[in-house]
């Protein structure tokens, strides 16, 4: 199972891993620059992947849920 977001021109994936994919990490592109950023720690659950993307990604106007973008 994937998500996506799209904030501006970045698109964020939320990407279960581990052995039993309770893990999560994200990665993130730059559609303009084609950079890709990745989480680089795997997070226990997908609201802590989400919010440790916003704080990366400088995207902290949002509300802290989760909505449907993390579903």
């Amino acid at each position: 199972m994937q998500s996506f977001s799209g904030t501006g021109n970045v698109k964020v994936q939320f990407v279960p891993v581990g052995r039993q994919r309770r893990e999560w990490m994200w990665k993130a592109r730059d559609e303009e620059s084609n950079t890709i950023s990745i989480s680089g720690q795997r997070f226990d659950s997908l609201t802590e992947a989400v919010r440790d993307a916003r704080e990366h990604l400088g995207d902290e106007e949002e509300p802290d849920d989760d909505g449907p973008e993390a579903a």
